[in-house]
């Protein structure tokens, strides 16, 4: 740095970032003990709903004893890893603990960029969800109250999924089955993912002169929407910007008064990989973050 240069606001945000970016790689040992770890019981049914290996989805059925039933909401999930990493079977240990609160659970597989670009992803989703309801369609499960819950860029998706009004009519989606919808630290308004990290991710999505704000879920929310959401975040998250989360709700709110919850984390041990994974293993969640999820969606 320059002797008489000006050290901004923003370069100290950025140094702050840079420093909780170590902090998020040191969950990765922790979170990869846990998976190695976890119980990997239930067993999940695998259907394809299109040729590409990454076109499935995997059911998993609610475990639940003789003289008990199923909950009634529906579990829709979305994987993240920066659109372009990971795929359903990794998340298995997801499905499995939705499955032991006893909700009939769905994983959506979909392409990946830098090979396939927006709008792929969202077009697997919107395939993947009509495979899910023609499953559950079979298997006589009422799927009118589904809950929508993304993880990162999953948390993206599932945003468009069920605010994109266009998309659902070409794929004859009844908006109405979206009950909840839950960001896990989602970058749900493009807008402000300004940081070199997830600028990259995002460079790598769209291909050069598409129009990104058609890959923008906050753009998409006009106030006709009944939807409930739940949008949970930390402050110190250095990957999507916590930003993305108060905009998103505040927006929904700003049609339908506390349509939208908006949770912030201002724990010093919470980033962004162990919210939007980590929370789904016990050792992970110091603060309870899924039993909040899982109120949240009972009371739906």
């Amino acid at each position: 740095m320059k002797e008489n240069s000006k050290i901004t606001e923003d370069d100290v945000k950025e140094k702050i970032r840079k420093k909780n970016m170590i902090g998020d790689y040191l969950t990765y040992p922790v979170m990869a003990i846990n998976f190695l770890k976890s119980d990997k019981k239930i067993k999940p049914l695998y259907y394809k709903y299109n040729n590409n290996k990454a076109q499935y989805i995997l059911y998993f059925a609610p475990q639940i004893k003789e003289n008990e039933s199923a909950k009634k909401q529906v579990i829709i999930y979305i994987y993240g890893g920066g659109w372009r990493e990971g795929n359903a079977n990794l998340y298995k240990f997801v499905g499995r603990r939705f499955a032991k609160e006893k909700y009939h659970t769905i994983l959506l597989g979909y392409r990946l960029t830098p090979k396939y670009k927006y709008p792929c992803q969202i077009e697997d989703i919107f395939e993947g969800l009509s495979k899910a309801l023609e499953v559950l369609k079979e298997k006589n499960i009422d799927y009118s109250n589904i809950v929508v819950i993304g993880s990162s860029a999953g948390a993206h998706l599932g945003a468009l999924l069920v605010y994109n009004k266009e998309l659902q009519k070409n794929y004859n989606i009844d908006n109405n089955i979206f009950k909840g919808y839950i960001s896990l630290g989602g970058p749900t308004d493009l807008n402000v993912c300004t940081n070199e990290v997830i600028s990259a991710m995002i460079n790598q999505l769209f291909e050069e002169g598409y129009d990104r704000k058609l890959g923008n879920p906050y753009n998409y929310i006009d106030g006709s929407e009944k939807t409930r959401v739940l949008c949970i975040h930390s402050r110190l998250d250095p990957i999507c910007d916590v930003q993305n989360s108060i905009n998103f709700s505040n927006k929904v709110n700003s049609f339908n008064d506390s349509l939208a919850d908006c949770i912030i984390f201002e724990n010093k041990k919470i980033y962004h990989n162990n919210l939007v994974n980590g929370i789904f293993f016990k050792d992970m969640d110091n603060e309870h973050i899924l039993d909040k999820v899982f109120n949240w969606i009972d009371s739906l």
